[in-house]
């Protein structure tokens, strides 16, 4: 998902309300930011610069600071220019000054980083501009921010462990192949035509490593590499995360961590004053999985032809207190404060799913180290114990 880009904001009346936002098309120029740069702006885009989601979050809680206290917004940029922790921060801020300081809003500024700040923390920000209230809507960005880091610590916490089993159990595997198995060698190749499968592959893989330690480190590095590019790819984790979404115990953890993060950012835009129709794109664009993005893409087409949006909820593999919540929000006209009610509690099952994955994990990789180890020795030992009877 790419960051959009976001215009100066626009004066002008949201739509009618739904449940507590407000409804609105993206295309309307009176209620919402557009989504793209002046042809004659596009240079002040600038995609080279990356900032990590801790450093954005860290200028963001700066900066708030700074405006709670009274401090005016290019005064309070010029400060953490002075204080920036490096020299990619201190660029960054540079930027964001240099394009206030030319009359634009902040939410256009930090749009034309789309490296370093995700789309919502832009519309949020772009919403606080238009009802006066910014440091409101920075502290809800830092909100959703905080959370998504959270948990992404978590699913890295868990993931530790079985990613240290794994490496300790391919060096193990990769010393047995070097320096055990040609010990053995030269018995197991007097007949190699009787030889098992098994015990063949074992045999080549050692030999290989042996011979060609150059090329085979070359292999794995270029694997390696090409996988990192590859989920940094965003398309790439889409689909990704798409496939893990139908595995036993890792597929309810994603599904529910996505569609909490979903629920989350639509809760905050509404509170901000979005359009529901926006809110509802954020939401699009957030929960990754396929899925739940047809399922958002589905609402809007629902709330747009003007429907109430949990008739869109019906047949979608949601937890029915989700679905409760939002009748009850949209018939009471208080949809962002039952969203947001719906987020912490997809929160509280998201742990909860987290921590049965966590429990599943250590044993499954314990599993799988055994059967790597276990079918280099076997494949070893079975010609072996077949020549030894043969002997005996």
């Amino acid at each position: 998902m790419s960051p959009s880009i976001l215009k100066k904001k626009q004066a002008g009346a949201a739509g009618g309300s739904i449940g507590g936002g407000s409804v609105g098309s993206t295309s309307t120029k009176s209620d919402q930011p557009r989504s793209k740069v002046d042809p004659g702006q596009s240079a002040l885009v600038d995609e080279r610069i990356k900032l990590r989601t801790k450093q954005s979050l860290q200028v963001l809680i700066q900066l708030k600071s700074m405006l709670e206290a009274g401090v005016p917004m290019l005064a309070s940029l010029r400060t953490l220019i002075q204080h920036a922790e490096s020299a990619k921060q201190e660029r960054i801020l540079v930027k964001i000054t240099t394009i206030v300081e030319g009359g634009n809003d902040l939410s256009f500024a930090l749009a034309c980083l789309p490296r370093c700040f995700e789309s919502y923390v832009v519309h949020l920000l772009a919403a606080g501009e238009r009802a006066g209230a910014l440091d409101e809507s920075l502290g809800r960005a830092i909100e959703l921010m905080r959370k998504q880091m959270s948990l992404r610590g978590k699913i890295v916490g868990a993931l530790a462990y079985p990613m240290f089993l794994l490496f300790f159990t391919a060096a193990i595997t990769t010393g047995i192949l070097i320096w055990l198995v040609p010990k053995f060698e030269s018995m197991l190749m007097a007949k190699p035509d009787l030889l098992p499968t098994p015990t063949k592959i074992v045999l080549a893989s050692s030999q290989f490593l042996r011979e060609s330690p150059a090329i085979a480190g070359g292999v794995f590095a270029a694997v390696v590499v090409a996988l990192l590019l590859a989920f940094r790819n965003r398309k790439v984790q889409s689909i990704g995360f798409g496939m893990l979404s139908h595995l036993p115990a890792v597929g309810p953890l994603i599904h529910k961590a996505y569609l909490a993060r979903s629920v989350t950012t639509l809760a905050l835009t509404l509170e901000s004053g979005v359009p529901i129709l926006t809110g509802l794109e954020h939401a699009e664009h957030v929960s990754a999985l396929p899925k739940l993005q047809e399922m958002w893409r589905n609402s809007r087409d629902t709330v747009r032809d003007g429907r109430p949006l949990f008739t869109a909820m019906e047949g979608a593999d949601l937890p029915p207190a989700l679905k409760q919540m939002m009748i009850a929000g949209e018939t009471s006209g208080s949809l962002d404060e039952s969203l947001r009610t719906a987020a912490h509690f997809l929160d509280r099952e998201t742990d909860a799913a987290l921590k049965t994955f966590t429990g599943l994990l250590g044993p499954a990789t314990v599993c799988i180290a055994g059967l790597v180890v276990g079918f280099v020795v076997v494949a070893l030992m079975t010609p072996i114990l077949q020549l030894a009877k043969f002997v005996g």
